[in-house]
C-alpha cells in the first residue's frame, strides 16, 4: 500500500510540475518530428519503439527478518517493439550496511506493457505494468517471479528523457523471503 501511495503521489507531483512551470511548447516539439503528423490528443512520440536505459535508486523490503530492509540502486535496459509492449532486463544491488558482506543482488527479465496517455495534460505520461522471472542472491541464489506497476513521465523539451517510479512484489521459490521492491529514477531513450 505504501508503494502505491508513493507512486501515485510522485505521478501527481510530476504532472503538476510539468504543466505549471516548465513552459513547454508541445506543438513545436511534436512538429519537429519530420514526416509524422500528430495531434495533441495522440500519445507523445517519446514512447516510440526503441531502446531505453534506466538508472535508479531502489528499496528492498523483505517479508520476514531473515534479510534486512535495505536501500540500493541499479540499472536497466529495455527494448520496446512499439508504443505499448517491450522487454526489460534489470540489475539491482542493495547493501544492508552491516559490514558482514550481506549485499543483496537481484536480476530480473520482465515483459512490460505501457499505456501512453493522450490529451493536452497527459500525452507524456504512461502508466505501465510488468512481470517476469529473475534471480535473487543473498548468500545463496534463488529463482523469483515478480509483478508490478509504475508511472513513466517524459519531457519532450529534454529530448524525451523522463522520470519514473514503480513497485513490484517478488515471490522467491525457496530459502529466502518474498519481498517488495520500489524503484525511482531517470529513463533515457536511445
Amino acid at each position: 500500500m505504501k508503494g502505491t501511495t508513493l507512486v501515485l503521489g510522485l505521478s501527481l507531483l510530476l504532472c503538476t510540475a510539468t504543466q505549471a512551470g516548465w513552459n513547454w511548447n508541445k506543438e513545436a516539439y511534436q512538429s519537429a518530428k519530420s514526416g509524422v503528423e500528430q495531434r495533441v490528443t495522440s500519445p507523445s512520440y517519446c514512447y516510440d519503439a526503441g531502446f531505453e536505459f534506466s538508472l535508479y535508486l531502489s528499496g528492498f523490503w523483505p517479508e520476514d527478518n531473515r534479510l534486512e530492509e535495505t536501500m540500493g540502486g541499479g540499472l536497466a535496459i529495455a527494448y520496446f517493439l512499439g508504443h505499448n509492449f517491450g522487454f526489460e532486463g534489470s540489475y539491482h544491488l542493495h547493501g544492508s550496511g552491516t559490514g558482514g558482506g550481506s549485499d543483496i543482488q537481484v536480476g530480473k527479465f520482465n515483459a512490460v506493457y505501457r499505456l501512453p496517455l493522450g490529451g493536452e495534460c497527459c500525452s507524456t505520461i504512461a502508466p505501465y505494468f510488468f512481470g517476469g522471472p529473475g534471480v535473487v542472491s543473498a548468500g545463496s541464489s534463488e529463482m523469483l517471479w515478480n509483478v508490478g506497476a509504475g508511472v513513466d513521465v517524459r519531457f519532450e523539451s529534454w529530448g524525451c528523457v523522463g522520470l519514473f517510479g514503480d513497485f513490484s512484489y517478488n515471490w522467491v521459490d525457496q530459502g529466502q523471503p518474498d519481498f517488495t521492491m520500489m524503484r525511482a529514477g531517470i529513463r533515457i531513450p536511445f
